[in-house]
């Protein structure tokens, strides 16, 4: 009996352990997933400059789109401005996207971005009283470049990630643009409190390191975007070819014939 008594404690413990191993395992399994691109060494620079530019920018969008308060400018026209400016915005970026490149666009809309915010911030820190149509003007500048570089940013974050990683980076990505834009109401609402001028401070210098942090990021116009059967994303970014100026004749294909026939033939 005690033999048989023995057997089965030894046999519980043994499935004991095995339940322990394998919640542990799926413990850790998820929490590999959930940070594998932090732990990748291939994605990992890319993937923390990508977050750090989506939450700056959503930090910012949303900031100076709610800080009408704290520049104490008509709350109405203001709200209208700022949305109206949004259709000139994205149809500059398509242009200067299309001509000077994604790397070098996005580093001139934050700049912009933040040279009109710190301009808006200085003249609160130096004047008594600035014209509404002032900060207005400044403000809303700004908009319009983060506007923009709000959508560049989307695309611009496809095309720097291969097939196997760009959807994870897109979703966790998402989450760090929604923690900024949860962070903006408070940064006005505190800020605007102890200083008018703080949280103009704030957005202007979060704009400017992003410009700087951009610069760590590689070019994407006209290049082939990384497939899935590729595993090193850092080097499958490659030119792509330029047509010939005339094309050889190309012929369709059709599965179902046998032989070559010369009337398919294109000129």
């Amino acid at each position: 009996m005690n033999i048989i008594r023995r057997n089965e404690l030894s046999g519980e413990l043994e499935k004991e352990q095995g339940d322990t191993r394998s919640l542990r395992s799926v413990v850790v399994a998820v929490v590999r997933k959930a940070f594998l691109l932090l732990i990748t060494p291939k994605v990992r620079q890319k993937a923390c400059i990508v977050f750090f530019l989506w939450l700056a920018t959503s930090i910012i969008y949303y900031g100076v789109s709610l800080n009408s308060y704290n520049l104490s400018t008509n709350l109405y026209m203001y709200t209208f401005l700022s949305g109206l400016l949004e259709i000139p915005a994205y149809l500059l970026l398509w242009l200067a996207s299309t001509t000077l490149g994604r790397k070098r666009t996005l580093m001139c809309l934050y700049l912009t971005c933040s040279v009109s915010i710190s301009v808006l911030t200085a003249l609160i820190m130096l004047l008594e009283e600035v014209p509404s149509w002032a900060k207005m003007v400044l403000s809303l500048s700004g908009k319009m470049a983060i506007t923009a570089a709000y959508g560049l940013v989307w695309y611009y974050s496809t095309e720097l990630f291969s097939t196997k990683y760009r959807s994870r980076v897109m979703g966790e990505a998402n989450m760090f643009a929604r923690l900024g834009s949860s962070c903006s109401p408070y940064i006005n609402d505190i800020f605007g409190e102890v200083m008018v001028w703080g949280p103009s401070a704030v957005f202007s210098l979060a704009t400017l390191a992003a410009a700087f942090i951009v610069t760590l990021l590689p070019e994407t116009k006209n290049k082939i975007m990384a497939q899935g059967i590729d595993d090193q994303p850092e080097h499958v970014m490659e030119h792509v070819p330029s047509r010939p100026e005339h094309d050889p004749p190309r012929t369709q294909y059709d599965p179902l014939r046998t032989q070559y026939d010369p009337s398919t033939t294109q000129t």
